[in-house]
């Protein structure tokens, strides 16, 4: 006699191991898939269509401003049972008791949170960060909970040339049977040769070409469609050229205005279908592929697997009606305030700056000064730009006219306290200034205005309030701020709360000329040194090419 389970789901299934869609059944019992085949059941439950729960193939959960649970409430019902969290922006301020912490959050979230040991802590040494993580911290936390393998390795040089200590992380993983992430943006030729010997994934890739050659060396493509970078539909092409059982999809960086309103990688799941995608395909890309990436148990419609399911009436559009988790049906829903996070929040410490610490002494002589600035030209990437500037009282100053304002990165993890100036174009400030201690990777204190006085009064606001982003209009003497103070990255507010409050700071930055959306999240990343093509830390302007210092000053 057949046993009777908890439930019996019938609908259209989502066979992501064949690619097809097959009317049948799955018999849950207690959190386990037992059979895809009718059962007797305590429960049934009739639906058009059962996938398997999303997966998002790499993120960091630090972009949403939230902490995990509350990052968990608000995309678990979107069908995302799953993410694969690397925590380096946590790991950057508060070293591996920041990640000890992060792992922590996981408990108290149905969102089954696995984790990627943060590889490059700090990205590079051009930069100083609140912590450092060596080989030997790799290797004990790649023994922690939840750990699934190396996150994304951001020394390519170091991988490329033989570098001991990048090396000695990546066989710390290999040691333990883990896999390696790779971080590749504009990598080709023999360094992307050498670079795939070690590597196993990248999720970089802006354009089709550099996406094949990456796939075209064996390396997983997972096709990223974040709120900085967004990838997704130039890489499309890619799912017809290759073995799509070689792609996943990723948000990488989701910020909490885009997870609001559009989610996280079930976003993704929903382009890639409105574009043309085979749904099972779309689907496959963020569930079994990336449980085949990670050795996860979970991601897949098969007997013995976790019960992580996603009920719809249509797969298009993506719209669930449930989730279930472990066999609980939406467990997310009258689930109780999650406890504070144990993530460090005294993390923002520098002394009090003024407006002339922020500026470049001007050269000897008079009139326009020949300048390097950096070019924000919209998601992650930024060009080299030359332009000039004027000199009044001994410094040289911003010009709004042709959208050039002063930057600044100031140390803030309780060190030297030094600070960094150049020059950005691209962010179309009329007045004022904006800031945010949200600065990749090492989260320093990242400041651009149109005066110097506006910088330090919002940089000081920062101080004050342990950590966010904040904005100053001298016209109005107002200076408008969102509090994190979660390792100065996170609140421990919902998420919808914190929308609410990221949305007053980002309206008050439209009224002082910030001309784009994104243009909040377009500043956390000017201080990224690994990323081409200029960028400034709290040491200097640095070239990527040569991940050396230049100065602001041409000709200097």
């Amino acid at each position: 006699m057949t046993t009777t389970v908890d439930t019996l789901i019938r609908g259209t299934l989502v066979n992501v191991h064949t690619g097809e869609l097959e009317d049948g059944a799955v018999a849950i019992d207690d959190g386990e898939i037992v059979a895809l085949a009718e059962r007797p059941a305590d429960r049934e439950i009739e639906v058009g269509y059962v996938a398997p729960g999303l997966i998002d193939a790499h993120m960091h959960v630090e972009s949403s401003m939230v902490t995990l649970p509350h990052y968990g409430a608000t995309v678990v019902p979107r069908g995302v049972t799953g993410v694969v969290w690397d925590p380096h922006e946590i790991a950057n301020v508060c070293g591996a008791a920041g990640v000890r912490a992060a792992i922590d959050d996981a408990e108290h979230t149905p969102l089954k949170a696995r984790i990627t040991v943060p590889s490059s802590v700090p990205a590079s040494d051009l930069q100083d960060t609140g912590a450092s993580l060596d080989a030997n911290a790799v290797a004990d936390l790649l023994d922690a909970p939840r750990v699934v393998a190396l996150g994304e390795v951001m020394n390519v040089p170091g991988v490329v040339s033989g570098d001991e200590a990048v090396h000695a992380k990546i066989d710390a993983a290999r040691e333990r049977g883990l896999p390696v992430d790779g971080h590749l943006p504009r990598v080709r030729g023999d360094d992307l040769q050498e670079a795939a010997r070690h590597l196993d994934s990248d999720h970089e890739s802006i354009t089709l070409a550099e996406a094949r050659a990456k796939a075209d060396v064996g390396l997983r493509v997972y096709l990223r469609e974040g709120s900085a970078s967004k990838n997704l539909v130039d890489l499309l092409d890619l799912v017809e050229a290759v073995d799509d059982r070689y792609l996943a999809l990723c948000t990488d960086d989701r910020h909490v205005t885009d997870l609001v309103e559009h989610g996280g990688v079930d976003f993704a799941v929903a382009t890639a279908i409105d574009e043309g995608v085979d749904p099972v395909t779309a689907i496959r890309m963020a569930t079994i592929n990336v449980a085949e990436s990670y050795d996860l148990p979970f991601g897949r419609l098969k007997p013995g697997s976790p019960a992580d399911l996603v009920l719809l009436d249509e797969l298009d559009p993506w719209t669930p009606t449930d989730v279930m988790i472990d066999g609980v049906l939406d467990p997310t829903a009258d689930r109780p305030e999650p406890p504070s996070s144990s993530i460090p929040t005294d993390t923002v410490s520098f002394e009090s700056v003024e407006g002339g610490e922020l500026a470049i002494e001007a050269p000897n002589g008079d009139g326009a000064v020949p300048i390097r600035a950096i070019d924000a030209i919209g998601g992650l990437q930024t060009e080299r730009l030359e332009a000039s500037v004027s000199q009044s009282a001994g410094v040289l100053q911003p010009d709004t006219n042709d959208d050039v304002l002063s930057l600044a990165v100031i140390e803030r993890h309780g060190g030297d306290g030094s600070i960094g100036r150049g020059f950005v174009h691209g962010l179309g400030l009329d007045r004022g200034a904006v800031a945010s201690t949200v600065a990749h990777d090492a989260h320093n204190v990242v400041v651009a205005g149109a005066s110097h006085e506006a910088m330090a009064t919002v940089a000081n606001r920062l101080r004050e309030i342990g950590g966010g982003v904040a904005v100053h209009d001298p016209a109005s003497g107002e200076t408008t701020a969102l509090s994190l103070p979660v390792a100065g990255l996170m609140s421990d507010d919902p998420l919808d709360v914190v929308a609410e409050e990221f949305g007053a700071v980002e309206a008050a930055a439209r009224t002082i000329g910030l001309d784009h959306d994104g243009g909040l999240m377009e500043l956390s990343f000017l201080s990224l040194e690994v990323i081409p093509e200029l960028r400034l830390t709290n040491n200097g302007l640095v070239d990527v090419a040569t991940m050396e210092y230049v100065d602001t000053v041409r000709d200097r």
